[in-house]
This record gives C-alpha cells, sequence and structure tokens, in this order.
C-alpha cells in the first residue's frame, strides 16, 4: 500500500498544489515574464562569472572555511557512505527515491508551475514573481554545475566496488562532484525562502525538503557527501545571487557527527 501511493506521484505534486496558497500573503514584486526577465538571465550569468573580483575579505574567508570544510568532508565521504549503506531498508528505499530524490528536478519545477499558476489566477504579482525568480535560478545552477562536474570528472559511489572519494579523474571521466540534484533543489529553496522569509515556516520547509533531497541522494548511494554539501553551497549562492537576501544574512558551517565519521553541517542565517 506505501510502495502504491509512494509511486504516485500525482498524489504528492497535488499535496504541493494545496499548500502552496498559504504562503502567498507577503508583499508584491515586479519581475514579470518579457524581454526585461530574459536578459536578467544574461546578466546574472556575467555576475556569477565576476562576482568573485568583487568580494571583500569577509567573502574570501567565508570562502576559505567552505573550501577547508569540503577537504575535511572528503575524509568522511568513504565511512558515512558506507554507515548509509548499512541501514537501508525498503521503506526508507521507497521515500527516498519517490518523495525526496524528484525535488532535484519534477517537484521543484511542479512548485514553480504552482506558483505561477496562482499568481496568474489570483493575481498575486509576489507569487508570479518567485515563480519566475526560482526557474532563473534554477536553470543558472544546472548550467553552472556543469563545469565543476564534468571538469574535475569525479567518479560515483557506485561506480565500481572499488571506487574512492578521492578518484577524481579529469574531463568527462565522471560526472559526481557536484550534486546536481543538490544545487537545482536548493538554488529553488533558497529564492522561496528569501522571497517569504517573513512567514518563518516557509524557509524551514523550503530548506528542509531540500536537505532531504540531497541526503537522498547519499542514501541511494548516488553521491558522496561532500558532492551534497557543495552543491547545497552553489545552490544557496546561486539562489541569493538571482534573488539577493538581506545583507546580514549568512552562511555558515557546523561540524557534525555521523555514525562513525565526522562531518558539517550548513546553515543559512536569515
Amino acid at each position: 500500500m506505501l510502495a502504491s501511493f509512494m509511486n504516485n506521484r500525482k498524489i504528492l505534486t497535488g499535496l504541493l498544489f494545496i499548500v502552496l496558497p498559504v504562503m502567498l500573503s507577503a508583499r508584491i514584486d515586479t519581475i514579470r515574464l518579457n524581454k526585461q526577465y530574459l536578459k536578467k538571465y544574461w546578466y546574472d550569468s556575467k555576475e556569477i562569472v565576476r562576482s568573485p573580483v568583487r568580494w571583500d575579505q569577509a567573502d574570501w574567508q567565508r570562502f576559505a572555511v567552505f573550501a577547508a570544510s569540503t577537504g575535511a568532508l572528503l575524509f568522511a565521504d568513504e565511512p558515512v557512505a558506507d554507515w548509509m549503506q548499512e541501514h537501508r531498508a525498503g521503506f526508507l528505499d521507497d521515500v527516498s527515491k519517490n518523495a525526496f530524490e524528484p525535488f532535484g528536478a519534477e517537484y521543484s519545477l511542479a512548485v514553480c508551475g504552482a506558483l505561477y499558476g496562482y499568481g496568474l489566477l489570483a493575481k498575486n504579482r509576489k507569487s508570479e514573481s518567485t515563480a519566475l525568480l526560482a526557474v532563473e535560478s534554477f536553470a543558472l545552477a544546472s548550467l553552472f554545475v556543469r563545469i565543476p562536474k564534468y571538469l574535475l570528472g569525479r567518479q560515483r559511489p557506485d561506480s565500481s566496488i572499488d571506487v574512492s572519494p578521492f578518484d577524481f579523474e579529469g574531463p568527462f571521466e565522471g560526472s559526481s562532484f557536484p550534486s546536481g540534484h543538490t544545487v537545482a533543489v536548493f538554488s529553488v529553496a533558497s529564492v522561496i525562502a528569501n522571497q517569504y522569509r517573513e512567514t518563518v515556516w516557509v524557509p524551514v520547509l523550503s530548506y528542509s525538503l531540500a536537505g532531504l533531497a540531497g541526503l537522498s541522494r547519499i542514501y541511494d548511494n548516488r553521491h558522496w557527501t561532500s558532492d551534497v554539501f557543495v552543491g547545497a553551497v552553489m545552490g544557496i549562492a546561486i539562489g541569493n545571487l538571482v534573488c539577493p537576501v538581506k545583507k546580514n544574512s549568512r552562511i555558515s558551517f557546523f561540524p557534525v557527527k555521523m555514525g562513525p565519521a565526522y562531518g558539517v553541517r550548513l546553515a543559512l542565517s536569515l
């Protein structure tokens, strides 16, 4: 019975449409589907490429912490992967595959479509703007993630029996680092969280679903923990660029323990 329900994605997508109208009570924005919106893709793409040139000392310090955290996670990747595979169960397999993994593409785009549709029907400009910003963030994130993914050529944890987290084979030899699903879902979640940050439960729900989608990639043995961590940071960064947050917002990193391994927890302060 559970498997039948989980396999029916229309039911899960329908639930998203039910809860979305509750979210739409914030100020109205001005993003519209026109030439200016399409130009925004180009301007934001250029900004992503040249943004490091404009970083100040605090930005470089955060990047240094991020780089160090990623390096530390490389040593935790294999123990975490082993622990995850040792604790797999049929019920969790269904939940991971059918409930959370699709947020990397299908469900995230369904949310964008629902937001936009609601905005048109209810004449809610805020909803329309949020949907368009989220689609842009999703598109740019899906594009830019391919650069490190295919240049570094990291092997996925399920690519072979003796694969190592340190197997970076070079251009077009692998596609594990970073996780494309995680980049995509966090790029959408960050836009929604930013647009409705005055409604406390919206950022909590957005980032929780995104985090579970990323976790499912580790659980399904499709990505290493560091793949997901970098994907989450990259998705949030692109989402914040497309839809700027308050100046006092920041990304923080905290050490955590998962089974026999140590890792890093990502937190965004709004």
